[in-house]
């Protein structure tokens, strides 16, 4: 095996053995034991996704605006509002983990940074 393989199974493992990764998955349990609830949460998720990535930019700030409020109000359940926050937690560190990569690397990212 690669040392690259080796060291990507390490920060797998460490990954899975981290409070952020426990979290989530505790809460996700949680969420599942809800089927009506998670398909409204993985609904909305779906609904923020799209409009991060497909919006029409001319209609954007509409959606943005009211995908804050649907939000505003969805997150006022307990468990929705920390299984979001433990999702989000999760995306930053799979983000800083990217990052890092990416800094630690002789890759030109010149067009990112200006």
């Amino acid at each position: 095996m690669s040392q690259i393989n080796e060291a990507l199974e390490g920060l797998i493992r460490a990954i899975w053995e981290g409070e952020e990764y426990k979290h989530y998955q505790e809460i996700r349990a949680k969420v599942h034991e809800q089927p009506e609830l998670e398909q409204r949460i993985h609904a909305f998720r779906k609904k923020n996704y799209e409009v991060q990535n497909h919006g029409n930019e001319r209609v954007l700030y509409d959606q943005v605006d009211g995908l804050e409020r649907e939000g505003i109000e969805f997150r006022k359940d307990p468990l929705v509002n920390e299984y979001l926050n433990a999702e989000l937690g999760i995306c930053r560190l799979f983000q800083r983990i990217n990052w890092e990569l990416v800094q630690s690397m002789d890759f030109d990212l010149g067009f990112v940074i200006d």
